[in-house]
């Protein structure tokens, strides 16, 4: 059985020597056929794979020849985060990072099936209404001066 199988196994010899009255099929030769056809058939396969499959990278970049600051428009669903959690944060062209951006930013809360509830919440930044920050400021002087000048009294 094993002559049978060693002679049919000489026949993938693919490199055989010498002309075709004096070729010697060897099992040497035959394994280093079948290992070549596979490694072939491996190879193509998995060249082939790669080329047919589809990758989608998701990137967005910024016109860093702008000199002003950018205009920006999003509208992203995070349906299983609380909004409480998300904040933004932006990097300009000179590599100075802004973190937990809140200027202009609205969020909206969704049900598990992405209904909205209630009304859209516009994130308040304290630093942006520089009026009210200096009238309370104002009251607070006018509330301080007015504390010290009972004391005398």
């Amino acid at each position: 059985m094993e002559g049978g199988f060693l002679s049919r196994l000489r026949k993938f010899d693919a490199y055989p020597k010498t002309m075709q009255d004096y070729q010697v099929r060897t099992i040497g030769g035959a394994i280093v056929s079948i290992f070549g056809i596979l490694l072939m058939v491996t190879l193509f396969f998995g060249e082939l794979s790669l080329y047919l499959t589809t990758t989608t990278a998701h990137e967005m970049s910024v016109d860093t020849t702008r000199g002003d600051q950018l205009l920006i428009n999003i509208n992203i669903t995070f349906p299983a985060m609380p909004c409480a959690v998300i904040s933004l944060d932006t990097m300009d062209i000179s590599g100075e990072q802004h973190l937990d951006v809140r200027h202009d930013i609205y969020k909206q809360r969704l049900t598990k099936e992405g209904v909205s509830i209630g009304s859209i919440e516009r994130e308040h930044d304290p630093t942006s209404n520089k009026s009210h920050i200096s009238s309370l400021l104002n009251q607070q002087q006018d509330h301080t001066e007015a504390t010290k000048g009972g004391g005398k009294g």
